[in-house]
């Protein structure tokens, strides 16, 4: 009996492991991406030779229009959690050249004031909102 309790035990355990990854195209190559949950969703750009990060985990919540992307998070430091009493804005410039030798094309990460203020300096349409919400790391 405690083999068939030892053999359920391991199968919880490793079921709750082998998560899905997951990636959302954006634009211009840059995604949504998540290697294991959303606790580890991040913005990344991928191009033919691969791909890098460009705003961190915990990614919670996105918008984008033809120019624009913006973005919430929760910082984290793997291993550990996400911080959910600190919100990071950032706003990616989709007309910025981005690439291997190129990839300081972010701006942030802000406070929600900063955020504002730089959303009118760069005249960030007021119909640009987050319309990917994850509401599990929020």
């Amino acid at each position: 009996m405690s083999r068939l309790s030892f053999l359920f035990a391991a199968i919880l355990l490793f079921t709750g492991c082998f998560r899905r990854e997951f990636k959302q195209s954006i634009a211009k190559g840059y995604s949504l991406y998540a290697y294991a949950c959303h606790e580890d969703m991040t913005i990344m750009y991928f191009d033919k030779y691969g791909g890098f990060e460009i705003v961190g985990p915990t990614v919670f919540a996105m918008g984008y229009d033809k120019n624009f992307i913006i973005a919430k998070q929760h910082p984290a430091i793997y291993p550990e959690k996400e911080n959910r009493s600190v919100t990071n804005y950032f706003i990616i410039p989709l007309n910025k050249p981005v690439g291997w030798t190129s990839q300081d094309v972010v701006m942030g990460p802000f406070n929600e004031t900063q955020f504002m203020q730089m959303r009118t300096k760069l005249k960030i349409a007021d119909t640009l909102d987050f319309s990917v919400i994850f509401y599990d790391t929020k």
